[in-house]
């Protein structure tokens, strides 16, 4: 069991984070202790004992616990028998059902498979349950809808006779019973296949208060992980308070991205480093003696944390985070920024030469970082480069630099193919404005092209407005395919200009641009919409292998340009469950398998009952683009299929 620990030791930090956080935590995670994670990267379920079902870990884009059977209610267990109040909390994903009745959770005072507790989801209410002598019995329950392949963060906490339940930590659900006193932790698949990730087991603060649930239902979080993902660290502790973007409307009126900024609590002198604008590259690094960023770099050790203070940071060469410089699958090397402060680092005044030769701001070589709530702008090339693996970009936008906002490809021209970059996540991140001075066609939001390895994944990210395409997966015939690429639960508009309306003829304009040069690469791209890009929303861009496209959306592109909201022309592609749906007469192209999709073809989309396609069978038409607290797109009822519309299903929402 990969990252488990037992702990005998309460961390009583209360006073020392009232003086320095200033962030509404909860009291019950400031006393808590960690008894044990589990984030099941070893590739095993040591530790773990099972009572029915079909249990093992499986590679889902990071390593997961499955339970693969629908026939019974599966549990896995681990702990101390002894244990009393304490809570368990795991990222929850159901994938099959049974019936209306089943569903996943978590387990506290496991005694047996016939007595327990747990929360649990099912297909139309969270309940907390109480299993006694084999006999169920529902406590307490609320409305709920249960969203398949979405994860969950699902948290059941214990203390005397109070239990109280949280689904992607809000409170949802409080009750009092006492007839089971201690038992382990576990997890619980009712009738149902369902995966389990990032289990963590705290003591509890013992002031838990059952207090009744909030009027509004919890949805999923816009990041389940469906494929290669970086491992994961536990999930921070802290609490961040939510900041939002912008509204964005179809005319494309220049809209600035806010990006929040959580990060897990500072503890000042405890394994921290500290860096500001005015810092030193003498001082040691505390909060009251901060450090440069270029020196915490090359001092940080794995599992610690660099964190940067608010204000702007003014660079005129390059930062690099060199490859012998790691952290590890278990300990990452982190810089993040300080809790609900905005490091800006301005990389403007690095000077503009050569394109081959040009500075980035921030490039990353080594493996294992997780960079998180930054702002990188200017740079002369890329804003952020990353050229090692396993890393993960968090909750960062990337704006006005002067080639690819953030761009995935070999760390140096001598790279042998083993040393491509491989298995990153760039989640919930924007990346817009970017613009190449010399010819207006290379800048694009997130590129991952010309010498990237296998595993990459963008999750939960937007761009829009950047000179040439939202997302570049280019390829060319001198260094032959990159890796096959995952692109979920994405955003791309207005792509093919800056938001002042900069461009040139050389600008494409595409949102998702797929592929290069005829070469063969499967990426998959799932849930994501293209809206008012210039030039095509989805393209193979000339990449004849088979490309998967499932639920997504495209929505008036080709605004410019002869462009399609899909365009496929050859291959084996599939497009699943896509939705077309656009005011110009560009008929959508698709080469390969077409799945239960609405396309747009000679003016118009067809709905599978035979009607036609109009602006009354959504919600809204006008772009409303924010984030929830946790980073995570929140598009509101844009391009959402009203109920009876023939829509349902269809579609990225």
């Amino acid at each position: 069991m990969s990252n488990k620990k037992i702990l005998a030791i309460v961390v009583s930090l209360i006073m020392v984070l009232s003086l320095f956080a200033g962030i509404g935590l909860r009291n019950e995670v400031a006393r808590a202790a960690t008894l044990l994670t589990d984030d099941f990267e070893d590739g095993n379920r040591d530790g773990w004992s099972t009572s029915n079902g079909s249990w093992s870990v499986v590679v889902d884009g990071s390593k997961v616990l499955k339970q693969a059977s629908t026939g019974s209610e599966a549990r896995a267990y681990t702990g101390s028998s002894d244990w009393s109040d304490y809570s368990v909390e795991a990222k929850v994903k159901v994938l099959g059902v049974k019936d209306s009745s089943s569903g996943a959770g978590v387990i506290v005072r496991y005694k047996n498979s016939g007595t327990f507790y747990a929360l649990v989801l099912r297909g139309s209410k969270v309940e907390i349950m109480k299993k006694m002598n084999s006999s169920s019995t529902t406590l307490v329950s609320k409305s709920f809808t249960l969203n398949k392949n979405s994860w969950y963060n699902v948290k059941l906490e214990v203390s005397g006779s109070k239990l109280v339940g949280y689904v992607n930590g809000s409170q949802v659900l409080g009750v009092s019973d006492s007839s089971i006193a201690t038992g382990k932790a576990g997890l619980i698949a009712d009738k149902c296949i369902a995966e389990f990730d990032d289990v963590v087991v705290s003591s509890s603060s013992g002031n838990i208060t059952p207090t009744p649930a909030p009027t509004s239902t919890p949805t999923a979080t816009a990041t389940p992980t469906l494929s290669p993902t970086p491992t994961k660290t536990p999930t921070p502790t802290s609490t961040p308070a939510p900041t939002q973007t912008p509204t964005v409307t179809p005319t494309l009126t220049p809209t600035p991205t806010t990006v929040p900024t959580p990060a897990p609590t500072p503890v000042p002198g405890v394994n921290a480093i500290y860096v500001a604008p005015s810092g030193s590259p003498d001082n040691p690094g505390t909060i009251d003696r901060p450090t440069t960023l270029e020196k915490a770099i090359t001092i940080v050790q794995p599992g610690q944390i660099i964190y940067m203070r608010g204000g702007t940071y003014k660079y005129s060469v390059q930062i690099t985070i060199e490859r012998n410089n790691s952290g590890t699958s278990n300990a990452r090397k982190c810089i993040y920024a300080f809790p609900n402060e905005r490091p800006i680092l301005d990389f403007s005044s690095q000077p503009y030469g050569s394109v081959d030769s040009n500075p980035r701001g921030l490039q990353i070589n080594g493996n294992y970082w997780h960079i998180k709530g930054l702002e990188v702008m200017g740079a002369a090339d890329n804003g952020i480069f990353v050229g090692g693996s396993y890393n993960i970009i968090e909750q960062c936008e990337i704006h006005h630099n002067r080639d690819s906002g953030l761009q995935i490809s070999r760390y140096i021209s001598s790279a042998t193919k083993d040393e491509w970059p491989s298995y990153n996540l760039i989640l919930n991140c924007t990346s817009h404005d970017n613009m190449d001075p010399d010819n207006g066609e290379d800048a694009d939001g997130f590129a991952c092209k010309l010498t990237a390895g296998p595993g990459n994944v963008f999750r939960g990210c937007v761009a829009y407005y950047n000179v040439d395409d939202g997302w570049d997966l280019y390829t060319k015939s001198e260094t032959g395919a990159i890796g096959e690429v995952l692109i979920e639960d994405c955003v791309a508009y207005g792509n093919g200009q800056t938001s002042n309306g900069s461009a040139t003829s050389s600008s494409d304009g595409n949102g998702f641009k797929l592929g290069g040069s005829n070469i063969k690469v499967n990426h998959t791209v799932r849930r994501c919409i293209a809206f008012n890009n210039n030039k095509h929303g989805f393209t193979y861009n000339s990449n004849p292998g088979s490309i998967t496209v499932e639920n997504c959306t495209g929505y008036n592109n080709g605004l410019k340009v002869s462009g399609r909201n899909f365009y496929f022309e050859e291959g084996t592609h599939v497009l699943k469950n896509c939705l077309s749906y656009k005011e110009s007469a560009s008929s959508d192209l698709v080469s390969g398998t077409i799945i239960n999709c609405v396309l747009w073809s000679n003016r118009q989309a067809i709905k599978p009952n035979g009607q036609l396609v109009t602006d009354n069978d959504f919600y809204s038409l006008t772009p409303t683009i924010t984030r929830n607290s946790d980073g995570s797109l929140n598009l509101g009822d844009f391009l959402k299929p009203k109920p009876g519309s023939g829509l349902e299903g269809i579609g990225a929402r």
